[in-house]
Order: C-alpha cells, then sequence, then structure tokens
C-alpha cells in the first residue's frame, strides 16, 4: 500500500466512492511543512490546492491507497496537480498533489492567507 496525504476533496468519503469504488475510512491526522493552502479557479468551481510556502504548514489526513488508485487519482487530478513525495510532520513518507508549475493552469491560482 502506498501512503497518500490529502486536505481537499479526496478527504470526501462522496469523492473517494465515486473515483475509487470505496471509502478510504478516517484516514490519520497529520501535518504538511512548507506549502501553504491556495485556490485553483475554474470555470464552474474552485479547488483547494497547494503550493510550497516556506514556513507554512497545511492539515490534512494520511491515507492508504493502492498503486491502481493512485493512477486513477492521477488522471482525476489531471494538470493543474502534480504527485510528488513528502515527509509530513509524522515523518512519514507520503504521496500529496500539488501545485504544477509547469501547468497552464497555475495563473488561476490565489493563496487562501494574505501575503
Amino acid at each position: 500500500m502506498e501512503k497518500l496525504f490529502a486536505y481537499g476533496t479526496l478527504c470526501d468519503p462522496a469523492t473517494q466512492e465515486r473515483l475509487l469504488g470505496r471509502l478510504l475510512g478516517d484516514g490519520a491526522p497529520d501535518t504538511l511543512r512548507g506549502y501553504r493552502l491556495s485556490r485553483l479557479r475554474g470555470i464552474h468551481h474552485d479547488y483547494t490546492i497547494v503550493q510550497p510556502k516556506a514556513g507554512s504548514t497545511v492539515s490534512g489526513r494520511l491515507y492508504e491507497v493502492t498503486r491502481e488508485e493512485l493512477a486513477l487519482l492521477d488522471v482525476y487530478e489531471g494538470e493543474a496537480y502534480q504527485r510528488v513525495s513528502v515527509t509530513l510532520m509524522s515523518k512519514t513518507r507520503a504521496w500529496l498533489y500539488c501545485e504544477n508549475p509547469r501547468s497552464r493552469f497555475s495563473h488561476h491560482i490565489e493563496p487562501l492567507e494574505s501575503e
């Protein structure tokens, strides 16, 4: 099994069921250092996304998923996100979907916190 740190839509049981055909459970609370929450403005919806930012933290949930499920999530997250390996405050290595700086959508991202 693979570890996945989620902070937004992937924490939603309905989204998990729709994408993976199962619920991931409660997950374990954890924190990511060096990133901030931001908003990706879409045509019909806004999405939560994280961007690197020294001194910031993001709270989220740690889940276990299969490699096959990660492949499904890669498709769901699309071009705006990239999957990277990170170390959480618990010292756990996990996959994270964060801003893809090479994405054509990067100019639609706005920090949630004031700069």
